[in-house]
């Protein structure tokens, strides 16, 4: 069975997370999922703010919720 925790055990760090890039490939809407292309594979992803983040648009893994990665325009602090 795939481990979420394993697979992104090298990106986040207990404190905090890093500030890995990947790129949007299928538009995010506010209120719905997407889809980016992050460490050569696509991912679903979500944007908690109210953007329309659009495909080549560059954004940041801020976390993860089951398989669903949790993106931001800005670096995580």
């Amino acid at each position: 069975m795939f481990n979420v925790v394993k697979a992104f055990g090298s990106i986040f760090s207990t404190q905090g997370y890093s500030t890995e890039e990947a790129v949007v490939d299928e538009s995010i809407y506010p209120n719905q999922t997407g889809r980016v292309r992050f460490q050569g594979s696509w991912w679903p992803a979500r944007c908690d703010r109210q953007i329309t983040l659009t495909p080549g648009d560059t954004v940041y893994v801020i976390g993860v919720d089951s398989i669903t990665l949790l993106v931001s325009l800005v670096p995580a602090d």
